[in-house]
Parts: C-alpha cells; structure tokens; sequence
C-alpha cells in the first residue's frame, strides 16, 4: 500500500511539474510573438517616418520661394489644404444693412 501511494505521488510530481514545465514554455512563445510583432511594428513605423522626413526634405529643397510667395503661387496650402489668400472676405454681401430691432439684414 505504501509503495503504491509512493509510486501514485510520484506521478502526480511529475503531472505538476510538466505542466509547469509546458505553461513556462507557452507564456515564453506568447512574449516572444509579441515582442517580435513590436519590433516590426516599430520598424515599419520609422521606415515611414524617414519617408515623410525625406519627402519633406525634398519638398524644402526644391521650394526656395519664400511664404508669401508661395502663397501667390498656389491656390491651396499642401498641409491643411486651406486657401491660401485670407484676404478677410466676407459672405454678406457690401450693400447689406442691418436694421436695429429688425432680425433680417436688408
């Protein structure tokens, strides 16, 4: 009887110590996808920062026109595609009156 409960402890060491044995080594893929998934996410990211950086560069370079030039040369700005000539005009109208007390603009 005692040989048996020796031998049935055993195996249960042995259970416990595989399967500690076999969650170690799942948690250890786990952090190493991870941390290759984080290495090619990072450099995908700088790649595309040198891009831009390049590009911007580039568009310095070729651009030696000053702002207010540049301005008279294009009809949009190329970062926030905004007009460029804010020259302050309005939607009402010159010849338009307001009337106190009145709520329309004659």
């Amino acid at each position: 009887v005692r040989f048996r409960a020796k031998q049935w402890y055993q195996r249960r060491v042995r259970g416990g110590k595989t399967e500690v044995r076999e969650e170690s080594y799942r948690k250890f893929q786990l952090r190493e996808a991870q941390k290759k998934e984080l290495v090619r996410s990072w450099s995908t990211q700088h790649q595309l920062k040198l891009a831009r950086e390049t590009d911007e560069l580039e568009h310095r370079k070729k651009n030696g026109m000053l702002l207010l030039a540049q301005c008279d040369r294009y009809k949009r700005c190329r970062q926030c595609k905004r007009c460029c000539d804010n020259t302050g005009t309005s939607n009402i109208w010159r010849e338009s009156r307001f009337i106190p007390g009145c709520r329309l603009i004659v």
